[in-house]
């Protein structure tokens, strides 16, 4: 037994030299289990920390747990082109004075940070607040250590692994080549957090998912007041007045950009009144402006649907999306919602663009019914209410429940 356990005992002792900063994050972890397991015994609602990749989605979510009282703060490395910096709470570069020397350092002072401000860790599959540090593959077991729970959903291409990527595979593999080289080390990093989280979610996306325990389609949360217009006023049927139609991609291949490019140029040059606004990598303030101009909002037809979809919705226009090529148990969910998008992939988008465009009264109806769908289903209220659900089952240990439903209207 004892020459069993001296080659682990060794392992520690090599890390603990190789890592000097490691015996100070072993003692914040135990620190801060007391604390968490006090808030815990006292009935207090846990501290929620998101991030650190910045998907403009943990916004969103932080806010719509707020408004139910919950301390909700979002920490990134970054953030992208079309978001702003200050959509998120906290970011790396204020950890640490500037500089070079503070660089190595700076990981470490937001984990430690985190220890102390978080309950729950709410991430991404490639998230993780170590990573690109020595114990980028420790940092799980020592949040478990330190007595945080761990709930985990995807966002895309950190699940992205071949083989398991659905209708989507070549276009992604062609838009993102680096899928083909990563795969392996995105599978090993999707495995660790489906050992250690407390709580895996299933949403729309394709990609590797060994383990989920909630299926939650409508996971994406938005601002409905923010993103809300009135219908447009105008009644264009291609004949009598032109036709809006709206598509905001960041790759064209995956979203069917270019089979859109060629539908809209082929009816316009039948005569039909209808005209493409492409808007690409351009920040979201921009795509809002370009949605109130529109008569019609184009996602992607490929498979599924996503925020700008949800955009268009919220603001009341008619939504074209692929949704036939969605995995079964994930379309039925969303038809049992009443999901109002018009089904549209590479083959049936001429047919269905055509429709909207002659029938300005479908297009009132959708976009009354998207509303509607949103406010259901999208909302913070719709998904703040899921959350805390989520929430209180990692927390206090209340029953697991599918999302509810809403009735269709």
């Amino acid at each position: 037994m004892r020459t069993r356990a001296l080659p682990g005992l060794r392992a520690v002792i090599r890390l603990l030299v190789a890592v000097p900063g490691l015996p100070l994050v072993l003692a914040a972890a135990l620190s801060s289990r007391r604390e968490s397991a006090r808030r815990r015994r006292a009935g207090e609602r846990p501290r929620l920390v998101w991030g650190p990749v910045p998907v403009i989605a943990i916004k969103y979510w932080s806010h719509s747990l707020r408004a139910l009282g919950y301390e909700s703060q979002t920490c990134v490395f970054g953030h992208y082109a079309m978001h702003e910096r200050s959509d998120f709470d906290r970011h790396y570069d204020e950890f640490l004075p500037r500089g070079l020397a503070f660089d190595p350092l700076r990981a470490y002072a937001v984990f430690l940070w985190m220890l102390r401000n978080a309950d729950i860790y709410l991430c991404y599959f490639d998230g993780g607040f170590l990573r690109g540090t020595a114990l980028r593959r420790l940092e799980l077991p020592l949040l478990r250590l330190a007595g945080k729970r761990i709930i985990v959903s995807p966002y895309g291409s950190d699940i992205a692994v071949p083989g398991h990527l659905g209708v989507t595979e070549q276009r992604l593999l062609e838009d993102y080549p680096s899928i083909a080289r990563d795969g392996e080390r995105v599978r090993r990093r999707v495995l660790e957090f489906a050992r250690w989280a407390d709580l895996v979610i299933r949403n729309y996306q394709y990609g590797f998912m060994p383990r989920w325990d909630v299926l939650w389609p409508t996971q994406i949360a938005i601002d409905k007041d923010h993103w809300a217009a009135e219908p447009k006023a105008g009644d264009g049927d291609g004949r009598s007045g032109e036709v809006v139609v709206v598509h905001a991609p960041n790759h064209r291949r995956i979203k069917g950009s270019d089979r859109l490019i060629e539908v809209v140029e082929r009816l316009a040059g039948e005569g039909l009144g209808v005209r493409l606004a492409l808007l690409e990598q351009r920040p979201n303030e921009e795509v809002r402006a370009a949605i109130i101009d529109s008569d019609v909002v184009a996602d992607q037809f490929v498979a599924g649907y996503a925020m700008f979809a949800i955009e268009g919705m919220a603001m009341s226009r008619p939504v074209l999306s692929a949704l036939s090529s969605l995995p079964d148990d994930v379309r039925a969910d969303l038809d049992s919602r009443g999901l109002p998008i018009v089904d549209a992939d590479l083959d049936t988008l001429e047919r269905e663009l055509r429709r909207l465009v002659e029938d300005p009264a479908r297009r009132r109806a959708l976009g009354e019914a998207g509303r509607r769908f949103v406010l259901a289903n999208h909302s913070y209220e719709a998904v703040g209410a899921v959350w805390d659900g989520l929430i209180r089952h990692v927390w206090n240990g209340e029953p697991l429940t599918q999302p509810p439903v809403a009735a269709p209207d």
